[in-house]
């Protein structure tokens, strides 16, 4: 299994109409945002005005979710879905899409037909987060603003990795077996994680 830790350095931050938004995975790594060529994408993103329209993205599909505030979402301007730090709310990223609400949020943007989901955990001393990785998959977690010692156990290797503000690790299997993959931490965090086929 080929771990990559990636921490706040290594990540690109541009802006858009609502704020700025961080980039923090595309696959293929070779691929560009602005030319819409990935097949998926992790990013977190400032929503700094009260009232924000979101970009277009027709063919992919979103997965959002706000990390330090309540978000209201809307297609139409009149009905709202209000998520909590945490809760994750999908939707078709080509539809007309506002929100109402300034917080940091969390975005995965996938390819149209790339059957995934996004994943939240709360990790503490006491519990482990297990899931399994495959060949032709990207397994990932996200931790925002945690310090914390993150352990990963594959195969019977264990990792260790100091977490701190928006870090990202990748999990990329390099045999032809399903990986499992087990998570402690020495304190309570909150994760996002999930895996994405990246093979057909």
């Amino acid at each position: 299994m080929k771990i990559t830790h990636y921490g706040e350095k290594d990540f690109k931050t541009s802006n858009w109409s609502g704020g700025t938004t961080t980039e923090l995975f595309i696959y293929p790594r070779e691929a560009e945002y602005q030319k819409r060529n990935f097949l998926f994408r992790l990013s977190s993103a400032t929503v700094d005005l009260d009232r924000s329209d979101f970009t277009p993205l027709a063919g992919f599909f979103r997965f959002i979710s706000p990390l330090n505030g309540d978000l209201k979402i809307s297609h139409d301007e009149k009905n709202f879905t209000k998520l909590k730090p945490y809760e994750v709310y999908a939707f078709d990223g080509g539809a007309k899409t506002v929100s109402m609400g300034r917080v940091r949020d969390f975005n995965l943007m996938v390819k149209e037909g790339v059957e995934t989901e996004v994943k939240n955990f709360a990790l503490n001393k006491n519990s482990v987060l297990k899931f399994s990785v495959s060949k032709g998959e990207i397994g990932w977690i996200f931790s925002y603003n945690a310090k914390t010692l993150l352990t990963s156990e594959t195969a019977g290797e264990k990792n260790k990795f100091n977490l701190d503000k928006l870090d990202l690790i990748i999990f990329e299997p390099d045999g032809d077996t399903k990986e499992e993959v087990l998570l402690s931490a020495g304190n309570t965090i909150s994760l996002f994680y999930g895996k994405i086929p990246v093979l057909s």
